[in-house]
Parts: C-alpha cells; structure tokens; sequence
C-alpha cells in the first residue's frame, strides 16, 4: 500500500508550526516528566491492546507502543516499541485513507487552538473521533481515536493519542472532559476568530483569483493595505502563502 505523504499537506504543515512556534520565546521547558507519560502510554498499549503513540513536541520525537491492534492491521507484533526522530507517525498514518487524514489533521488543529491556553486543566480534556484503516490483505478495519495534549509550563509539550479498535463508527467528533464526561461536539468549536471580517473579505478575494491591485480598489484601501493583510493572514494560520491560507480557510469553513 503506498504511503500517505501526509508532511506535505497544508494542514499538516500548519498543524507543526502551531507545534513549533509556541517554543520560540517560551521558556525552556525539561522533559523530566518523560518517563512519567513514557509509562502513561505503555500502559494503555498494554492494558487496551491498543496503538499507543506518545509525541514530544520539543524534541521531535515519537515512542510507539504496540497492542494487539498493532499485529491485527500487520504493523508490528504487540509488545514492540519504535522510538522515532519525528512526531509523525507515518507507520500508522499510512494505514488511513488521504481524506481521512486530511480530517483528522484539521480536527486536530482545532483541539490544539482549544487546549493551548488552558494550562490549568488542560489535561482533563481529550478529543475522540474516528475513522477507517487498512489492515492485512486489504481489510477495513474502524478504530476510535483519542488524543490529549499536556502541558509543561506554557507550552503544550507532549501529544498522546490512542488507536483503539472499535465495532463502529462514531458520529461525530467531540472534545470531552474526562472529569464531568460533558461533551463538545468539535464542530461547534468557533473558528470564525482566528481571522478579522477584514481579512476573511480580502482572503475570500484572494481565492476567486483577484490581484492586489484589484482587492484594493474593490475595498477602496490600499495595496499596502492588502499586501499587511496577507502576511498576518499567512502569520495567523501559520502556512507557507495565500495559497494555503485560502485552501485551509475553506476546509475551516471561514470563507
């Protein structure tokens, strides 16, 4: 089965600078709570046979813990470990359908926005959704997946999502408060802020092709005007150019 090459995305991409840009001016961070959610995921792989994937967003790394769910998808025999020089998961993530992944990515950034200022209880939330995987010989096999972000100091250090096999598929994603058991559904978490009316009006112009020059005397301002509003529209969504910005924008549901 040829491999997802999920890094290039435009989601994805934004999605890691999300990750990336929060320790720029942020203190340093120690990871000697590693050996902690080390054993955190080591135990749900262990006492769910689930896929147990824990991220350190600092240091760019994965620790894979295998369940039975690892041999029934034949990806690796239960009880193995994989440590990984990224926090991509691309031996499980190939496994999940380009659309699918897409998705998730997108669901994703929107429970990071959700969770990166809530430092005090941040970790009692987590996001469950679901999807389809490929298994031996070509079978579908549909897995709940959960993921939950933990704090160290004001950066979101670590990511650890579970993939659980499961008799359905869920409905729809939620974000849920594992203390109270309330749920969110995830597409009720409003977006529309991310952007100015402004800068939603220029970029909705951007997509249907218009030029600077044209944008500006559209809205009578200037080409300055709109050349700021395209770099903080790319800064904010944290893509690579107005392109993206657009792309993500319409998959975000803001134009």
């Amino acid at each position: 089965m040829a491999k997802n090459n999920h890094q290039n995305t435009d989601i994805a991409f934004s999605l890691d600078r999300l990750f990336t840009e929060q320790f720029i001016s942020a203190e340093e961070s120690t990871d000697e709570n590693i050996e902690k959610y080390l054993g955190i995921a080591a135990m749900y792989a262990s006492m769910e046979s689930c896929i147990s994937v824990l991220s350190d967003l600092k240091t760019r790394k994965s620790y894979i813990f295998y369940g039975q769910l690892g041999e029934e998808l034949g990806i690796a025999d239960e009880g193995t470990t994989h440590t990984l020089d990224t926090i991509w998961e691309e031996e499980i993530l190939c496994h999940i359908s380009e659309a699918d992944l897409a998705r998730k990515e997108l669901e994703e950034m929107k429970f990071f926005s959700f969770i990166r200022n809530r430092q005090g209880d941040g970790h009692r939330f987590f996001m469950s959704s679901s999807f389809h995987m490929t298994g031996i010989a070509g079978r579908k096999h549909c897995i709940t997946h959960r993921i939950f972000y933990f704090h160290s100091g004001k950066t979101v250090r670590y990511a650890l999502c579970l993939y659980n096999a499961s008799n359905a598929i869920l409905p729809e994603s939620s974000i849920v408060n594992s203390r109270t058991g309330e749920q969110i559904p995830l597409c009720q978490i409003d977006s529309s802020k991310m952007l100015s009316d402004r800068e939603k009006e220029v970029l909705s112009l951007i997509s249907k092709g218009l030029s600077s020059k044209e944008i500006a005397d559209r809205l009578c301002i200037s080409v300055f005007t709109v050349s700021r509003h395209r770099q903080n529209i790319i800064a904010t969504m944290n893509v690579k150019n107005s392109s993206q910005a657009c792309q993500l924008a319409h998959q975000m549901g803001l134009i």
